[in-house]
């Protein structure tokens, strides 16, 4: 066992308290939510974004040392990693995403450019001398059997509008006097969507690494399910006229957005969904998915809904309501405040 010092610290660690000197250990669990500390090997021509705890988006540079996560991600446009089967001093592994995700990589998508390498420096341990994992960490368990309407956004893909009209309606509801708190319940972990809806009007953002997680594609859909449960009890405490729900990746990726949504006390809580789809097709294909789940799709937005011809085309295909997210959205906001009155009565 011994001491060292971190440069910096990332958003994973933004319910662990950890201080800049901490104890390592050369015994390293190579499972998901394993807390290790890295240096950074490289940082020019590579992705050396760096997400503090307090949501600064920021950079890390060769030489830094800061503490990270074991843990996977199957992004399809950005980088997908793995965790090895022995992780040992001194191995090189790369920093796949900038919250402070460490593994081995899998694929990279050419465009979005090459991964930083770091080279492990040893295994965080508490003060009975065992490794820190994420998980131990976690919000506490509760249960709540409030009745507050959840407002889901899902998307075709990354990056397709979901958080740019989650923000718009949090700030809408907000204007119009209603409490609202926001969750994501799967994707990687990553602030600045959540910072975004807490600047918009959310009084509080909650997300899986509230549950210990450093993402949700390790394949125990139970784990990702529970945890999404227990995300919407704990937002239910800060008893808010309404909750926002938002998906990470797409439906049909590998974080089990799929199986949130099958999975009935929370489907039957979801009293509004939003798609965020990138053109017809996918609107096409997101119905019919979410029909063989007893979901439909009350409105639709994203780069399909920019346009007046793509608003009256999903109005013809599919006689669902769109909006664009690009300017002010009194369609939206309308419905969703109705949606609310109905149920208060």
């Amino acid at each position: 066992m011994k001491k060292i010092k971190l440069d910096k610290i990332p958003y994973l660690f933004k319910n662990v308290c950890l201080p800049y000197e901490v104890s390592i250990s050369d015994k390293l669990a190579p499972i998901e939510g394993s807390i290790i500390v890295a240096q950074a090997l490289e940082n020019e021509g590579k992705k050396d974004d760096f997400d503090f705890t307090n949501g600064r988006l920021g950079k890390v540079v060769k030489g830094d040392i800061f503490p990270g996560v074991l843990g996977l991600r199957k992004a399809v446009v950005e980088f997908a990693s793995y965790i090895p089967t022995q992780v040992k001093i001194g191995d090189e592994l790369y920093l796949v995403c900038e919250s402070g995700l460490i593994g081995q990589i899998s694929g990279v998508y050419k465009s979005w450019g090459e991964p930083m390498k770091v080279k492990i420096l040893g295994g965080i341990i508490d003060k009975n001398g065992n490794q820190c994992n994420l998980k131990n960490y976690s919000l506490p368990t509760i249960k709540n059997k409030k009745n507050i309407p959840i407002i889901s956004f899902i998307g075709t893909r990354m990056d397709c509008g979901k958080t740019t009209m989650a923000c718009k309606i949090a700030l809408g509801l907000k204007n119009a006097g209603k409490k609202i708190v926001a969750i994501k319940p799967t994707g990687v972990a990553f602030s600045q969507d959540l910072y975004k809806l807490k600047e918009y009007g959310s009084i509080q953002v909650l997300d899986f690494v509230d549950m210990g997680l450093p993402s949700t594609c390790n394949g125990n859909y139970k784990e990702i399910v529970s945890a999404t449960e227990n995300l919407i009890n704990l937002a239910k405490s800060y008893n808010p006229d309404l909750i926002l729900m938002e998906f990470g990746d797409s439906l049909l990726g590998a974080y089990h957005v799929k199986d949130v949504l099958n999975y009935l006390p929370i489907k039957q809580q979801i009293q509004f969904l939003i798609l965020a789809a990138n053109d017809l097709l996918g609107v096409e294909g997101a119905k019919n998915i979410l029909a063989k789940y007893q979901l439909k799709i009350d409105l639709v937005t994203g780069p399909i809904a920019n346009s007046e011809i793509g608003v009256d085309l999903i109005k013809k295909n599919f006689e669902i309501e769109a909006e664009s997210n690009q300017y002010k959205i009194p369609k939206t906001i309308k419905m969703i405040t109705n949606l609310l009155q109905v149920k208060k009565k």
